[in-house]
C-alpha cells in the first residue's frame, strides 16, 4: 500500500505528526487483537475444590465480573473439579490443561507446601503456574463444639481423647494450620481426612462426626456460621495472628500470645507456611500461557476488582477488605515462599509429616 502526498505543503512540525499518526495506524492493522481472540470464545473457571465453600463462592462471584472487564467480553463457566484437596485439579491445569488462556483456575492457595515436602501425588511447580492475581487475605482460626467443652487449650491437653478435626487433605489449609497450633502449643488433634469441601466439614461438625474445624477466618460470614455463633454452637479457640483478624471476636486469642517461648521457632515457620493467608483467593492460567494472554488476563483481573459492582459483592460474600496482589505481585510473593533452603524445607517435613 502506498500513500502519496506533497511534503512542501506541510511544516517540518506536521510531516512528523502525519509520520506517526500513520505509524499508529499501521501498528493497530497489523497488531494481533485482543479483542478479535477473546470474542465469542468462553474461559473455564476450574475450582479444584467441591462447591459450597469459600473458594468456590470466590470462584463464580469472579465468573460472573471478569469476561466484562476482558477485551471481546468472554463467557466464563465455572467447572469444580474436586480431589486431594486442590491437588488434583492443580496436577490437571499444570499438565493436560491448554496454553491457550482460556483456561484459568481457582487455586488450592496452600498447594506450595506439599510441592516442598515432597509428596508424590503432586506433579507440578507452584512456582511456574502463569499467575493472573489474587484478592483479600485471610488469617486462621480454629473452633470447637461448644457443647465438647473444648474451650482452652488447657481443656484439649486434659481431654482423654484427642479431639476430631475435619480436614480435606494432607496439604488443606486447615491441616497446616491445626499442625502448626498443634507444634506450638504442645496440643494433639486427631485428624478426620477426606472432606471434599468445607461445606462437607461444616455437615460434620453439625452431625457430631468430628468436634473442631480449622479455616480461614472470613468462613464465618456464610451459613451456618452466623446461626451456630447466635446459638453458641461453636467457640473459638485460637486465632493465627500475630495481627487479629478484624471478623473474629476480639477475644479471642492468638498463636502468638498463648506459645510458649520455646515455641519461638515454630512461629518463625508460620510467615513460610502461612504465606497462603495473604493471597486468600489466587487464580493462575496453566504454565507457558502465552505473555500476551496472560497480560489481557491479569489487566482485565485488575480491572475488575475497581468494578463497584464485584466490590460490593466481594464486601458480602467474603468481607473483601479492598486488599490484593496483581499478577506479578503475586508471581514473586509465591517464587520467594516456595524458594526456601533445605533446613526450612526439613523443618516443615517434621511439622506436616
Amino acid at each position: 500500500m502506498q500513500i502519496q502526498f506533497d511534503n512542501s505543503r506541510f511544516s517540518p512540525a506536521a510531516r512528523v505528526l502525519i509520520f506517526v499518526v500513520l505509524l499508529l495506524v499501521f501498528a493497530w492493522d497489523f497488531a494481533p487483537g485482543q479483542t478479535s481472540y477473546y470474542q465469542g470464545k468462553t474461559i473455564q473457571l476450574t475450582v479444584g475444590f467441591g462447591p459450597g465453600g469459600v473458594t468456590d463462592i470466590s470462584a463464580r462471584l469472579v465468573a460472573r465480573y471478569l469476561g466484562k472487564h476482558i477485551p471481546g467480553n468472554p463467557n466464563i463457566i465455572v467447572q469444580n473439579m474436586s480431589g486431594a484437596a486442590g491437588i488434583s485439579a492443580a496436577n490437571h491445569l499444570y499438565n493436560l490443561a491448554k496454553r491457550d488462556g482460556l483456561t484459568v483456575m481457582a487455586m488450592g492457595r496452600a498447594n506450595y507446601l506439599e510441592q516442598m515436602v515432597g509428596k508424590p501425588e503432586v506433579r507440578f511447580d507452584f512456582r511456574k503456574f502463569s499467575w493472573v492475581g489474587s484478592f483479600n487475605n485471610a488469617p486462621m482460626m480454629l473452633a470447637c463444639r461448644a457443647d465438647r467443652g473444648l474451650t482452652t487449650p488447657e481443656k484439649i491437653r486434659a481431654s482423654k481423647t484427642p479431639p476430631r478435626i475435619g480436614q480435606g487433605g494432607s496439604g488443606s489449609i486447615s491441616t497446616i494450620f491445626s499442625s502448626l497450633v498443634e507444634e506450638a502449643l504442645k496440643l494433639e488433634f486427631q485428624n478426620v481426612m477426606g472432606y471434599q469441601s468445607g461445606r462437607e466439614i461444616d455437615l460434620a461438625l453439625e452431625r457430631g462426626e468430628i468436634d473442631c474445624r480449622a479455616s480461614s477466618d472470613i468462613t464465618i460470614l456464610r451459613s451456618p456460621w452466623p446461626e451456630w455463633l447466635e446459638k453458641r454452637f461453636v467457640t473459638f479457640l485460637v486465632q493465627q495472628g500475630p495481627k487479629k483478624s478484624r471478623v473474629l471476636p476480639p477475644e479471642v486469642p492468638t498463636v502468638f500470645e498463648l506459645a510458649a517461648t520455646d515455641a519461638r521457632p515454630v512461629l518463625n515457620l508460620m510467615s513460610v507456611m502461612l504465606a497462603f493467608t495473604e493471597f486468600d483467593r489466587p487464580f493462575a492460567a496453566p504454565p507457558e500461557t502465552p505473555a500476551r494472554l496472560l497480560q489481557t488476563l491479569r489487566d482485565g483481573f485488575e480491572r475488575m476488582l475497581g468494578d463497584p459492582g464485584f466490590s460490593a459483592e466481594a464486601k458480602k460474600l467474603v468481607d473483601w477488605d479492598g486488599s490484593y496482589l496483581n499478577g506479578e505481585q503475586l508471581q514473586k510473593r509465591i517464587e520467594s515462599t516456595v524458594s526456601q533452603p533445605p533446613d526450612v524445607i526439613n523443618r516443615i517435613k517434621q511439622i506436616l509429616q
